[in-house]
């Protein structure tokens, strides 16, 4: 208890004004519970009794007991600087519902603190009290009046809301309430909640009115453009893009996606005159050098290279990764693996490095390229030794070498059993193999660790569906994934296939149908195929089966399925 009060007596006084600008809850929540972290020493027994084990418990990994008993000792303090910890533990714990109880604590005891409001407006926003988010959310703007920031900071909000559609009804009230209505930030927030509804015509008529009320906000005119162009309707969006571009043509990142919008809309002589206007850094040098050869010109292509390669920098790291991209690009390969050879520090140097060891095995050296690997696990950093193993697994997959691969994986989970990416890795493969009860206890416990992956769930259904008769279990772990991730093409294409399955071709249909607009992978063409196919409807699958081989003729799926039906499309 002496220490516990020492360390809270070392970390400094209350929150007072300090506490006014500090970054929300959301922000915050990579924290864990460590002993001494509080930032004044209650004298309550009962507070102090809370205190003492919520961080005994949040220090032996016992999160759930840790946020309870600070949720309990925010309750019966008086003490902001208690509830904004108790806040802090329940965001980290992600227990949302004892996150709100907790900010709303400290937003009662600290009134005046924006970044209470704001946490306790989230995590009733998350559990789906809009009514007490809504509170929170006028608390804000009365703190903060109708400002920009203000506005902004309501729109970041509401985009973590359950359901935007009671987001929007909820903006609209408090619209009313205030009489803000032709706020344009206000306008900005309904517009992204109508496009999180899919509505996206709504979406573009209220972002079209913020950029009316605020034409110099360049990022009202990317959004207005970004809908526009998601509606097909090119020359507005690539008008207000322009805009945004004209009002900031320093800004790198604006200028490339402008320069890649007018590439893709035929208009390549404006996109290299953005490009060449552009601050000439090494990405872009890069993004030049694609653009040119998209466009088939190898000569000015070479060009730009050579030009590159005369030029100064003073991050050389960034100069010499992205000529190992550009060399690569080229297929200058050998040229490439020593440019990636010289990066040797910061962020790129792993990407760097394992990309040495895939250009060997490129080029047919493959104990080259897994001595690398292996060079790289000397290291004592798990990042590192957990992507050099798969990197090495990749590596022999692809060489058609899958046993190997598994075995490397099999090695990798010995010297790793933690790690869920491995382990993931091994279940695929397990299945590519036919190796089903493998496959499945992996899944199992990855999917145990991790409720909501859907990446793992929709790999066992899928793999229940294809290599067993139990149809049924694969399909309610399919849906599971689907309504975590309903856009994702590999999980349609999965939905398709075990209503396939389960007989049902015409829902079988409309799944994969949907998935291959998404994504043209010529897994999904063989999925749908299939079940055109068997549904009589043969010129269609002929057509699609040609589409999935220009992709890759090659894909193993598409290449068995064809064989098995005895089509040559």
């Amino acid at each position: 208890m002496i220490l516990l009060m020492n360390g809270c007596a070392a970390t400094g006084a209350r929150d007072g004004d300090a506490g006014r600008s500090e970054a929300p809850a959301p922000e915050a929540a990579e924290q864990t519970p460590e002993a001494g972290a509080m930032p004044v020493a209650p004298t309550d027994e009962e507070v102090m009794y809370r205190i003492f084990a919520a961080e005994y418990l949040g220090s032996e990994g016992d999160f759930e007991s840790a946020v309870a008993d600070y949720l309990e000792a925010a309750m019966i303090s008086e003490d902001p600087a208690i509830a904004r910890r108790a806040t802090r533990v329940a965001y980290a714990a992600e227990a949302w519902q004892q996150a709100a109880m907790a900010a709303d604590r400290w937003a009662l005891l600290d009134p005046s603190n924006v970044a209470a409001h704001e946490s306790a407006a989230i995590a009733m926003l998350l559990v789906g009290d809009y009514l007490g988010a809504e509170y929170q959310i006028i608390k804000i703007l009365d703190l903060m009046g109708d400002s920009t920031e203000a506005w902004m900071k309501v729109s970041n909000m509401l985009s973590q809301a359950g359901s935007p559609e009671n987001a929007d009804e909820m903006l609209g009230q408090i619209l009313a309430a205030r009489e803000s209505v032709d706020n344009a930030y206000a306008l900005f927030a309904r517009s992204q909640l109508a496009a999180r509804s899919k509505d996206l015509n709504r979406a573009f008529e209220l972002a079209r009115q913020a950029v009316e009320l605020s034409p110099e906000r360049v990022e009202f005119l990317t959004w207005a453009g970004r809908l526009a162009l998601n509606l097909q309707l090119t020359e507005t969006g690539l008008e207000y893009v322009r805009r945004a571009w004209e009002l900031e043509p320093e800004d790198h990142d604006l200028s490339l996606a402008y320069a890649d919008l007018l590439a893709r809309h035929g208009q390549e002589e404006e996109a290299r005159t953005v490009m060449r206007e552009m601050p000439q850094s090494p990405d872009v040098m890069l993004s030049r050098i694609l653009f040119e050869l998209r466009a088939q010109e190898r000569e000015a292509a070479d060009k730009l290279y050579a030009q590159f390669e005369q030029m100064n920098f003073e991050d050389t790291q960034a100069k010499v990764f992205f000529q190992a991209q550009a060399a690569e690009a080229l297929g200058y390969f050998r040229q490439a693996i020593g440019f990636y050879g010289q990066v040797e520090s910061g962020d790129r140097a792993l990407a760097a490095a394992i990309r040495v060891a895939e250009l060997k095995a490129m080029e047919g050296d493959i104990p080259a390229a897994r001595q690398e690997l292996v060079r790289l696990r000397e290291g004592n950093n798990p990042v590192i030794v957990e992507e050099s193993w798969l990197a090495e697994a990749r590596i022999l997959r692809e060489a058609g070498r899958r046993e190997e691969s598994f075995q490397v994986l099999d090695d990798a989970l010995g010297s790793m059993p933690d790690s869920i990416a491995i382990l993931y890795s091994h279940a695929l493969l397990a299945a590519e193999l036919g190796w089903v009860d493998i496959a499945e206890s992996d899944l199992r416990v990855v999917i145990a660790a991790q409720p909501e992956n859907a990446a793992a769930l929709n790999a066992l259904g899928y793999t229940l569906a294809d290599q067993t008769e139990r149809y049924g279990e694969a399909e309610a772990l399919i849906r599971q994934a689907y309504i975590l991730q309903p856009d994702e093409p590999s999980i349609i294409d999965s939905m398709g296939w075990v209503t396939f399955r389960l007989g049902r071709l015409e829902e079988a249909i409309q799944f994969l149908q949907k998935a291959w607009q998404l994504d043209k992978n010529p897994e999904i063409a063989a999925h749908l195929g299939e079940v055109l196919w068997v549904s009589g409807k043969r010129d269609a699958a002929m057509a699609v089966w040609r589409e999935g081989l220009a992709v890759d003729s090659s894909n193993m799926v598409l290449v068995e399925t064809l064989e098995r039906l005895g089509a040559s499309p």
